[in-house]
């Protein structure tokens, strides 16, 4: 038994190309043998790869011998979409920190409503056309901007195809005013006690002696 830095040091890696994502290619060396793996007790696929300018390899453990290694290095690369997702979750969908309810009852009903909500948004007229032609979808984040423009949009619309609408503009004025959040700022001390601020009558003899 040996371990897998010296197994796959005994010979030269083949230098080609990865497609990253199904977009970029960038030039790895690879290599790849099925192994018996003392750790998991059984033969494994274990692909070695390292990035142009890294000296050392990385290595990527399968457990079905009936892949090819390149495509198992190839949709590998599609484990960053993981992270977009989870990211996306704590940006805009309610997670993380902005969870009102904790514990696992609030995580359970967060993931439910992040999923509705990102349902939901599969059914906006642009996305859907999009799925449809099999085209790449729109982010979250992106959606969530469109809808809020095209809110904005139709209010604005709404105020200049009004009958009378310096009243509907001062009426839209308002509602905006009365949902903006008030917050004091702790850099203004004014109205707070912030001690004596001068020498004390009876420590001046003190501080003279």
């Amino acid at each position: 038994k040996v371990r897998l830095t010296h197994y796959f040091a005994r010979q030269a890696g083949v230098h080609t190309e990865l497609i990253i994502r199904g977009q970029k290619a960038q030039p790895i060396t690879m290599l790849a043998a099925r192994v018996y793996v003392k750790a998991h007790g059984k033969k494994r696929f274990v692909v070695a790869l390292k990035y142009e300018g890294e000296k050392n390899y990385r290595y990527l453990v399968a457990s079905d011998m009936s892949w090819r290694h390149s495509d198992i290095a190839r949709v590998y690369t599609l484990r960053w979409l993981v992270e977009v997702f989870i990211e996306d979750w704590k940006q805009y969908a309610g997670w993380n920190r902005l969870a009102k309810q904790q514990g696992e009852e609030g995580s359970t009903r967060g993931v439910i409503m992040s999923l509705l909500y990102d349902h939901m948004l599969l059914l906006h007229p642009e996305q859907s056309v999009r799925l449809e032609n099999k085209q790449p979808g729109l982010p979250v984040g992106c959606l969530t901007e469109r809808i809020k423009a095209e809110a904005l949009i139709k209010t604005v619309e709404a105020v200049v195809t009004a009958d009378e609408p310096k009243q509907q503009l001062e009426a839209f004025t308002a509602a905006i005013i009365s949902v903006l959040p008030e917050r004091r700022s702790k850099k203004h001390l004014a109205g707070l006690d912030l001690g004596k601020q001068e020498p004390s009558e009876s420590l001046k003899y003190r501080a003279a002696a």
